[in-house]
């Protein structure tokens, strides 16, 4: 299978729908183009593959973090393992399957270099790794999320602060202001700068990944002036990214659950999940994928590596 992109980035945003237009949907009205048709109205831009795909899998109940990100990464149905939808941060068999399991291990089992763009605290990536590869308990005081399990486990290195400084990670709120509040030295940027931060860090690896979650937490406050801010921010930010992208790179933005297209409930919600894409391959990943286990394989398959069964 020939390789097709120089880097491939996917970039994940917590808890965005395919919504419908009307007040309790903060994207109608938003400026924006790349989000723009989760306002249930808009056209796709032209320069992008868009399509939309199922999170719930034919689950009964509203679809979960847990689960679907941990599907999302695995390319696997972790729904079905867990019994059904399972919320927020992954069970410890969970945790487990998906340490060795996520697309990056995969990449990285092939002598792809892989990993996580989001840049922690040391003493937090510290410590993350450690319970992910099973050094030190799992306690409900400090919870692992499933992409800082991928990022950490089957031989991964968490970005911290150092790799923010140099330009080639970016702080989950894109441009520090929210980590400097809790005291973490993250450098104030434009959402554009950390763009430029991420892409930069893209292109020291041949597949990575970032997490943008503030969208969630967004759309359970059901807070429209919230949610409008950070849609405000992740335009700019995905608006930078695609148009500093090479012709040669593969750039995937999709999510877990739908959520803040919807903000008349606290709750997520049953709305297929955007699958945006610009680069090599975009448009064949894009029409190709039907449901969250089809987006690490086609980031795979970009890469000129075949898809091989589950390894454990």
């Amino acid at each position: 299978m020939p390789r097709a992109v120089a880097h491939a980035l996917l970039v994940f945003v917590d808890g965005i729908g395919m919504g419908s237009p009307g007040a309790h949907n903060p994207f109608d009205g938003a400026p924006g183009r790349t989000l723009a048709p989760l306002d249930g109205v808009r056209e796709p831009r032209a320069d992008l593959a868009f399509g939309a795909i199922d999170a719930t899998l034919g689950y009964p109940g509203l679809p979960q973090s847990a689960t679907g990100q941990a599907t999302l990464f695995s390319g696997e149905d972790a729904i079905g393992r867990e019994g059904g939808h399972y919320p927020a941060f992954p069970t410890a068999a969970l945790a487990a399957f998906l340490a060795e399991n996520n697309v990056f291990a995969r990449a990285r089992a092939k002598g792809l270099a892989a990993g996580f763009l989001n840049g922690f605290d040391e003493a937090r990536a510290a410590r993350a790794t450690r319970i992910v590869r099973g050094e030190e308990p799992r306690t409900r005081a400090f919870p692992v999320s499933a992409s800082t399990i991928c990022g950490a486990g089957s031989g991964g290195t968490l970005r911290t602060g150092r790799d923010v400084a140099r330009g080639a990670a970016a702080t989950f709120d894109l441009t520090g202001d929210i980590v400097r509040g809790f005291g973490y030295p993250a450098p104030l940027r434009t959402p554009a700068e950390a763009a430029h931060a991420v892409l930069r860090g893209a292109r020291e690896l041949d597949l990575s990944y970032f997490e943008i979650f503030l969208t969630d937490k967004a759309g359970h406050s059901q807070d429209m002036a919230f949610a409008r801010h950070e849609i405000a921010r992740v335009e700019a930010f995905l608006d930078a990214l695609f148009a500093e992208a090479a012709s040669d790179e593969l750039v995937v933005v999709t999510s877990d659950h739908g959520n803040l297209e919807d903000l008349s409930t606290g709750g997520h919600t049953y709305a297929k999940v955007p699958l945006v894409a610009k680069g090599p391959t975009s448009d064949e990943l894009v029409a190709h994928a039907r449901d969250l286990r089809d987006v690490a394989p086609g980031l795979l398959a970009a890469l000129g590596s075949s898809w091989d069964a589950r390894r454990s």
